[in-house]
């Protein structure tokens, strides 16, 4: 049997299973490479699958040249405490997200990454809803009093819609959004693990980045841009693939989308001036009568 073996986008060859594990103990190949035999599904990291595709023949122990993928802090938490290990998922997240993704857990569950998520969203958007009704009493006359008291009807509404609705549309969100990076994933060939892992960098990438949205004025657009690039190096460590093959893959959504309104806006021009000409032959058919 031959084995595969793939770095960072990089074909290292093909071995045979004692090659495999002398090269594994002596440190040529490390755990985050991939692996791959005819008759596998897909793509495993090699430490997952070494012992089953490389057995160990006299029992020496293997080097172990990798970060061991137990984290983010957010799931230690019955450990570390709730607040504790947010503020430190947040932490790392934001500010060393290549270390963080490395040691990221590639499963595990979706329950974890979607809590984290939905929470910090939904404080998120909360944020948001509190600055744009302070924004409008600041734009509406008289005087600060009476600014408060007429918008304290309307706010209350606005605030209990978006506390029931925004965490359902997040979690519908996470879904959906996950599904369609995944798939960009595998269309530039870049989706080395199953759609959890992706599912995951999302929803920690996503959920760290909300909490700029507490930054009056510009927190929303730093939240966004930010959220990008932490998006491309989480799926860039977790699939173990190039950053330009991760940015192509998220950016390829939104790629496709601008092409599909740039079509449907040159249809639409068509559409408009084949209608004028034919409303122009019709008239001018009239005058003729």
């Amino acid at each position: 049997m031959k084995i595969h073996l793939n770095r960072a986008g990089q074909t290292l060859g093909q071995f045979t299973p004692h090659e495999v594990r002398s090269g594994y103990r002596e440190g040529r190949f490390t755990g985050t490479d991939l692996a791959w035999h005819d008759g596998m599904p897909s793509w495993r990291p090699l430490a997952e699958v070494i012992d089953e595709i490389a057995p160990d023949e006299d029992g020496a122990p293997p080097v172990v040249t990798t970060a061991a993928e137990s984290g983010p802090a957010w799931e230690q938490r019955a450990e570390l405490g709730f607040f504790p290990a947010l503020g430190e998922t947040i932490r790392g997240v934001l500010l060393e997200p290549g270390k963080t993704f490395v040691s990221m857990r590639r499963s595990g569950g979706l329950g974890a990454p979607l809590f984290f998520y939905v929470l910090l969203g939904t404080l998120g958007g909360l944020a948001g809803v509190v600055y744009q009704e302070v924004f409008k009493s600041f734009e509406s006359g008289g005087g600060a009093e009476q600014q408060a008291l007429s918008g304290m009807p309307g706010s209350a509404v606005v605030m209990g819609a978006t506390i029931m609705l925004l965490p359902i549309i997040l979690v519908i969100g996470a879904f959906v959004g996950s599904g369609i990076m995944h798939l960009a994933l595998m269309i530039v060939g870049g989706a080395t693990r199953p759609f959890e892992a992706t599912f995951r960098v999302l929803c920690y990438a996503n959920g760290a980045a909300a909490v700029l949205q507490l930054l009056p004025g510009c927190g929303a657009l730093i939240a966004a841009v930010w959220t990008i690039v932490v998006e491309i190096i989480g799926l860039a460590e977790v699939h173990n693939i190039g950053k330009g093959r991760a940015a192509l893959a998220v950016f390829l959504p939104l790629i496709v989308c601008c092409g599909f309104l740039l079509a449907l806006g040159v249809l639409a021009v068509y559409l408009i001036g084949d209608a004028a000409g034919g409303m122009s032959a019709i008239l001018e058919k009239l005058r003729q009568q």
